[in-house]
C-alpha cells in the first residue's frame, strides 16, 4: 500500500534511514527526525505487515521564481529497503509523489542526487550546479564575528541574505526566519559555525559556514565582492547539484514571458509536450506570452486547423510551428541550464523561430542539503 504517514508514525523512518544513510551521525539524525521531519510529509510504500518498502521525504521551501512566491517540495531521503530493491517500489513511489504534486499545482519539485541516473527516467534534469568558491588571500580585511542565525542578528541576516539572492538569482530558497532557525539547528547538529565578514565601514560583506563532526567542510559562502573568491582546492569552479522536475506545466508557465527581442508584446504559438508520467502535462497546448508572464491552454491539432490562425495579427506574433519537447527537456530550458538549441541537437532537431523571443529564468540558486 502507497500512503502518507502520520506525523506520529514518522519514527518508523528510521531504521531504513540508517540502513540507506549509515553515515549520518547520531546528532544530524536527532535535528532531522525531532526537528525537520515534523513539518514535513512521508510517501511509504508498505508490505502487507506493513513494514516500509520504499520512502520519500517531501521537506516544504517557500522558493522565489521570478518574485512569486511558492511553496515546493524538495525530495531527500529516497529509498528502498535493501531486501527489496529492483521490484519496481521505488517507482511506484515517485509516480504517486509527482501526480500529488501535480494535483497540487506545484510548477516543479527538487532534489540533490546521490545517482542522477536513479532520476533521469522520472524526468528529472540537473538546473543548478554548485558554487565551488572559498575566500581567497585578497579577501575581506576587517573583522571576522561569530554569528548566530537563530540569535538577535537573525532579522538582519535574513534581510542581507535575501538580497544578496535577489541581487544575483530569480530562482532561491526565500531566506526567512523559519528558514534561519532550521539552518542554524542543522549546523549545529554537525559542529558548525557561521561567520560574517565585515568591510572597513564595519558592514556585513561575506557570510560564511562550516560544518562537520568529522572533518570540518565549507557549508555555504555569500560574498558581496567577487574579488574576495576563489576556486576550491579542487581547482574546478561548480559541481552538479539540484535535478528538477516539472509537476504542473501549467504552473510552470507562470513566471516564464517574452524578452525585449520580441518584436510584438504578445505572442501565441504551439507546444508539444511529452510526459509520460504524467497524463495532464502531455500534449498540444496554445502557450500565450506577454512581456510579465505567460499560460498554457490544452488545444488539438484540429482545433488549431479549424481555427484558421493568421501568422500575425496587430501587437501579437503568432505562429504554428510546433516546438516538440519533452518535459526534461523543457526543465533544462525553462530553469536557464541550457540553451534550447543545444538542447534539441541532441535529437537532430532545430528549434522554432520564436523560441528566440521566450526569456527562460535566470539564476538558479538552490543550495538545501535537507
Amino acid at each position: 500500500m502507497i500512503r502518507y504517514l502520520g506525523q506520529e508514525e514518522y519514527g518508523k523512518c528510521l531504521p531504513l534511514w540508517q540502513e540507506a544513510f549509515p553515515e549520518d551521525s547520531q546528532a544530524f539524525l536527532g535535528y532531522y527526525f525531532n526537528k525537520k521531519l515534523p513539518g514535513s510529509r512521508v510517501l511509504v510504500k508498505e508490505d502487507g505487515s506493513g513494514s516500509i518498502l520504499t520512502m520519500a521525504h517531501l521537506n516544504p521551501y517557500t522558493v522565489m521564481v521570478r518574485r512569486r512566491r511558492y511553496r515546493l517540495s524538495y525530495i531527500v531521503g529516497v529509498a528502498t529497503a535493501a531486501s527489496s530493491r529492483h521490484q519496481g517500489h521505488m517507482r511506484d513511489v515517485l509516480v504517486k509523489m509527482l501526480q500529488d504534486m501535480h494535483d497540487s499545482r506545484e510548477p516543479f519539485c527538487y532534489l540533490m542526487p546521490a545517482s542522477p541516473d536513479i532520476y533521469r527516467p522520472f524526468g528529472f534534469n540537473y538546473v543548478f550546479d554548485q558554487p565551488l568558491w572559498e575566500l581567497g588571500d585578497d579577501g575581506p580585511a576587517g573583522e571576522k564575528v561569530e554569528l548566530r542565525l537563530d540569535g538577535p542578528e537573525a532579522e538582519w541576516l535574513s534581510q542581507w541574505m535575501n538580497r544578496w539572492l535577489d541581487a544575483r538569482f530569480q530562482v532561491y530558497g526565500l531566506r526567512d526566519k523559519a528558514y534561519l532557525d532550521m539552518l542554524q539547528a542543522e549546523l549545529d547538529s554537525e559542529d558548525g559555525h557561521v561567520w560574517g565578514w565585515l568591510d572597513s565601514q564595519g558592514e556585513l560583506a561575506a557570510l560564511q559556514a562550516f560544518w562537520g563532526i568529522r572533518k570540518q567542510e565549507q557549508r555555504f559562502l555569500y560574498s558581496d565582492r567577487e574579488e574576495w573568491l576563489r576556486p576550491a582546492e579542487s581547482g574546478r569552479k561548480k559541481d552538479p547539484g539540484i535535478m528538477a522536475r516539472i509537476t504542473d506545466v501549467t504552473a510552470m508557465a507562470e513566471p516564464i514571458s517574452l524578452n525585449e527581442e520580441c518584436p510584438c508584446p504578445r505572442m501565441e504559438v504551439l507546444v508539444r509536450i511529452h510526459d509520460r508520467l504524467i497524463k495532464e502535462n502531455d500534449g498540444l497546448w496554445r502557450w500565450k506570452l506577454d512581456m510579465d508572464s505567460s499560460s498554457l491552454d490544452r488545444t488539438s491539432p484540429v482545433h488549431e486547423q479549424e481555427s484558421g490562425r493568421p501568422g500575425g495579427s496587430g501587437n501579437c506574433l503568432m505562429s504554428t510551428e510546433v516546438l516538440d519537447i519533452t518535459v526534461d527537456q523543457l526543465a533544462s530550458w525553462l530553469f536557464g541550464y541550457m540553451p534550447l538549441d543545444g538542447i534539441l541537437e541532441e535529437d537532430g532537431t532545430e528549434p522554432p523561430f520564436w523560441c528566440r523571443y521566450i526569456r527562460p529564468l535566470e539564476g538558479i540558486f538552490l543550495d538545501e542539503i535537507v
